[in-house]
């Protein structure tokens, strides 16, 4: 007899002995040991007869499944199945953390697009997400793709919480290679909740391999929705952007014929993905229906988006991404140095749709008027672009308030529909007004008049007006400054964040479970104990 069956016999003993902690460590033991076959299987249906005998039906469900899904002649997981009278598709629940029977809540995070650090808004939310629900007493894995043919998953600097790296090369890079991989990380960690992100046409894939577990998905830009650039951003004949007020869920022919037509208003990476997740075919559409109408709940970041979620989802929840308090001291301590007004603008310069080039030409129109003042820029090369423009060079996400805090007024002008508008948000947070373009979710982001101001999108003349107005009236930039101060401590840390809306979605971050020989008297009538 082998070890690994010597080990099972020692956790059969002491379950049917009820002693069902003991069991219950033996068995996550062998499950660290056995990868696949009957006696996985078996540890599996085990597992979920101690799960049924302490009352937990939905995790005994998920193990028994889980044991089929290994063996599908396993009978005893079957015939367990059938005495409990649950369908095979339940996920499992958390196990016992300790002594006292008291189990942390567990959540799993997908990514299949994840680099760190990041200069994405999407990827630090996640890495955020996971420290702080960490923080608040859940537990969480966060489960990311590697494949250096992408360049995606590579990891220079130390990420806080528990992140699992999964591996692919050029033969495992496939959907089902994805799928399968997912899912063997998913049943080794059997998590209560999965939230699927970083990831664009791709996350059906990842739901398929989450099917059976309760997963929402978190969309942090309009991926889902529009499957060419995820912001419906298109290019008119004459070469100017223009929005597009459709969507793939309520238009697929529609959206489709548009990535043929509109391929250089997407980069390669998203060429890429959409061919490995084989958009365009006839599978494509089914999937991604599905995907959205299973999930427990769909998190967005603005009420637009919502709208358009809504008729195909079960739940939309609006839920922006939550900022770190500690990057964002209050008050903050002020340094004493004269120095011109400064205008700020955060974002990659040369990305037309970020908006930088009618910034500049709303600055020029300013300086030819004599208003004096410097503009100030994230971008490469570091340098004094001329005497009224300054680069200075990409910033971590510690040294960026600084920056913006020594500048009066925050830019965003972008020409696309930016789901939140991360820089808004940021600006806020140092007590500095806001202008901005009125679209997209920049139009719940600012309060127009309170925090700061909406500008016609792509309109350099009102841009250069309002910015005029803001430059001349000290008083006002320091009342929208407090009022955006304000307005991000109520909204947007993640200590309003967490508790308003993910601990209702995932429930309390720990439960108190009884293990005792009382319930397995109980229920033992309810599961057979075969083949314990």
């Amino acid at each position: 007899m082998s070890d690994t069956e010597l080990l099972y016999r020692q956790a059969q003993r002491a379950a049917q002995a009820g002693q069902g902690a003991e069991a219950q460590t033996v068995y996550e033991q062998l499950l660290e040991q056995v990868s696949g076959g009957r006696l996985r299987a078996l540890v599996l249906s085990d597992l979920g007869t101690l799960a049924a005998l302490r009352g937990e039906l939905p995790m005994a469900t998920g193990y028994f499944q889980s044991a089929l899904e290994t063996d599908a002649d396993c009978r005893s997981a079957r015939i367990n199945l059938q005495a409990i009278g649950e369908p095979e598709t339940v996920a499992p629940t958390s196990k016992s953390d300790g002594e006292n029977g008291e189990v942390r809540t567990r959540i799993a995070v997908l990514s299949l697009l994840f680099n760190w650090p990041s200069t994405g808004g999407g990827i630090i939310h996640t890495v955020e997400l996971v420290r702080f629900l960490r923080k608040a007493g859940y537990d969480v894995r966060h489960l990311y793709a590697v494949f250096p043919g992408w360049d995606m998953g590579r990891v220079t600097e130390e990420l806080p919480g528990d992140h699992r790296p999964l591996v692919f090369d050029d033969a495992s890079w496939n959907a089902d290679g994805i799928r399968q991989r997912f899912r063997e990380a998913l049943d080794e960690y059997r998590p209560d909740w999965v939230v699927i992100t970083d990831s664009w046409n791709s996350k059906p894939l990842l739901a398929e391999a989450a099917r059976g577990y309760r997963y929402v998905l978190r969309l942090a830009a309009q991926e889902l929705l529009c499957p060419l650039n995820n912001v419906r951003l298109l290019m008119d004949g004459s070469g100017r952007f223009c929005a597009c007020p459709r969507h793939q869920l309520a238009t697929p022919d529609v959206c489709r014929a548009c990535v043929q037509t509109q391929e250089r208003c997407s980069g390669g990476l998203h060429r890429a993905e959409r061919a490995l997740v084989g958009f365009g075919g006839a599978d494509y559409d089914k999937s991604l229906r599905r995907a959205v109408a299973e999930a427990e709940a769909v998190l967005v970041v603005n009420p637009l988006i919502a709208e358009m979620v809504k008729p195909y989802a079960k739940r939309v929840e609006v839920v922006t991404s939550g900022f770190d308090v500690v990057r964002f001291p209050w008050p903050w301590p002020e340094e004493n140095q004269q120095r011109r007004p400064s205008i700020f603008f955060a974002g990659l310069v040369d990305e037309l749709m970020k908006g930088f080039t009618v910034l500049q030409a709303a600055c020029e129109r300013l300086w030819s008027m004599g208003w004096d003042f410097e503009l100030v820029a994230t971008g490469e090369p570091t340098n004094q672009h001329d005497a009224r423009t300054r680069f200075i060079g990409w910033l971590s996400q510690e040294d960026l308030p600084s920056a913006m805090r020594r500048s009066d007024i925050i830019v965003c002008p972008t020409l696309a529909e930016e789901a939140l508008g991360r820089t808004a948000v940021e600006a806020m947070g140092v007590g500095r007004p806001v202008v901005a373009s009125r679209i997209g979710g920049l139009q719940f982001t600012v309060i127009d008049g309170l925090t700061g101001f909406l500008c016609p999108p792509g309109d350099d003349v009102a841009l250069a007006e309002t910015l005029a107005r803001l430059l001349g009236d000290t008083e006002l930039r320091e009342r929208l400054g407090r009022e955006g101060r304000k307005r991000f401590e109520e909204h947007y840390t993640w200590d309003v964040i967490i508790p308003r809306h993910y601990e209702p979605l995932f429930g309390p971050s720990k439960v108190g479970r009884a293990l005792s020989s009382v319930i397995r008297s109980e229920r033992k009538s309810a599961v057979p104990a075969e083949p314990m």
